[in-house]
């Protein structure tokens, strides 16, 4: 919801820019113009550059560990990275044989 309301606040911004330079106001419809361009062209892009990947990277190792995180009931896996140390938990697919009572 609040990236359609950035897209849509972009739109108009970029719009307004426009109307003031056809008006003869080039600098703050310039200005206004770009910023709006900028603000939609990033936030379009933001999801597909920013996508996080499903699977950890090649350097990362599963523990072994599972767990079902208490907040979402979801079955959670522990990755770490012996490089660094750090921990990463990531939500496990769930498959059909895995649901209880099935």
């Amino acid at each position: 919801m609040l990236r359609g309301i950035v897209i849509a606040g972009s739109l108009i911004v970029a719009a307004a820019g426009a109307g003031l330079a056809v008006s003869g106001l080039r600098g703050p419809g310039a200005y206004l113009l770009v910023l709006g361009v900028a603000v939609l062209l990033g936030t379009l892009f933001e999801r597909w550059r920013y996508h996080p990947s499903d699977r950890p990277a090649a350097r990362w190792q599963s523990t072994g560990e599972r767990f079902e995180d208490p907040t979402t009931g979801e079955t959670v896996e522990v990755f770490f990275d012996p490089a660094t140390g750090e921990r990463r938990y990531q939500k496990q697919a769930s498959a059909p044989g895995d649901r209880p009572g099935t």
